[in-house]
């Protein structure tokens, strides 16, 4: 781990590579990783799916991640939405964000099981919780429209406002847009839709 995170990869593939083959998990997630992004090794998709593999079904939230990924849009395996939503719940039901926001978007499309938007809304609320800005945006407006979660104007601008805080692009906007014109149960505010607007880097109109 230490040559990994000096990304001396050379040395970190000779250690990880003997512990991988015994089944140490986390071994086998790195190989995975390295694999997937070309790091110290030629970027090969099909291994990094192998090494992946192995260490979700050793119970490796990250790896189960991972791998609904590379099912979820067909890399180095033929793509399988079904197979990328049974991979990416084992991973959310362990409590890991990026997984629960990644199956919270995809049943909220309808791909790998039927659109379900209050299962959907459920993952994206956890994923929110647990800091995904993209979650926040989301779940933002899914409250706005009553998507799959009672409408309710206030508790969606307060997770659009958290995602706006945290820098997200889309989420400022919103809130600009919101303030110049007294939307969601916000007053009318020029100065607070301008100040949206410069730190999202768009022209206030």
């Amino acid at each position: 781990m230490t040559a990994y995170e000096a990304r001396d990869y050379a040395t970190a593939l000779k250690i990880l590579n003997p512990l991988a083959q015994q089944g140490n998990v986390e071994a086998q997630r790195r190989l995975g990783v390295m694999y997937r992004h070309g790091l110290g090794v030629t970027r090969d998709d099909v291994l990094a799916h192998k090494w992946y593999r192995a260490a979700a079904q050793g119970g490796n939230a990250e790896a189960q991640n991972s791998l609904g990924i590379l099912y979820r849009f067909g890399l180095g395996v033929k793509k399988d939405p079904e197979e990328a939503v049974i991979w990416l719940e084992k991973a959310a039901r362990q409590g890991l964000t990026k997984a629960q926001e990644n199956l919270g978007m995809m049943l909220l499309n309808g791909e790998g099981a039927p659109q379900n938007d209050q299962h959907a809304a459920q993952w994206l609320e956890q994923a929110a919780r647990g800091g995904s800005v993209q979650a926040q945006l989301n779940v933002g407006l899914l409250y706005l429209a009553g998507r799959g979660v009672v409408q309710d104007n206030t508790m969606g601008m307060n997770w659009i406002q958290k995602a706006a805080a945290q820098g997200e692009k889309k989420a400022q906007q919103a809130l600009s847009r919101a303030y110049a014109e007294g939307l969601y149960g916000l007053p009318r505010d020029v100065a607070k839709a301008r100040a949206w607007a410069d730190r999202a880097g768009i022209t206030y109109q």
